[in-house]
């Protein structure tokens, strides 16, 4: 199962948002947020975190600076996310920050994760010509 979708929403006055439950449900308990690229963050299943965190990192011989410097830049920026009983999690204020999250949020599916946005920051990011989503499909085609 891969994850889809565009969802607006707010953050509440104690930086509490909750997940469309579509996208939660594929989630599954105990996911992890952390710091994303291009000013979002990221949401990945705990399964899928484990994974990809280890692939990543599980050689690292500690000798290596730039890749010891990332491995405690991502996990000192993950956290395990917990619901309330309304069903929100607690967004915490660094992560907030890094995102740049002041009120309105954009939630995508990203195919294995879920991304958390700023809704301006989202909105020029995701703004694009025909003739751009034509030439960032055609660069995907070529991988494949």
């Amino acid at each position: 199962m891969f994850l889809t979708g565009e969802f607006h929403h707010q953050i509440d006055e104690k930086s509490r948002i909750r997940i469309p439950a579509r996208l939660k449900d594929a989630l599954g308990e105990s996911p992890v947020i952390m710091k994303g690229t291009n000013k979002c963050l990221f949401v990945f299943s705990n399964e899928r975190a484990s994974k990809v965190i280890s692939d990543k990192f599980e050689n690292n011989d500690f000798t290596d600076a730039e890749q010891t410097k990332a491995l405690r830049l991502i996990m000192s920026s993950a956290m395990v996310a917990e619901e309330d009983k309304q069903g929100r999690i607690l967004i915490p204020q660094n992560l907030l920050a890094h995102a740049g999250i002041t009120k309105n949020v954009v939630t995508i599916g990203a195919y294995d994760r879920v991304e958390i946005w700023s809704e301006e920051i989202w909105n020029v990011y995701s703004t694009v010509s025909p003739e751009e989503y034509d030439e960032y499909l055609k660069s995907i085609a070529k991988k494949v």
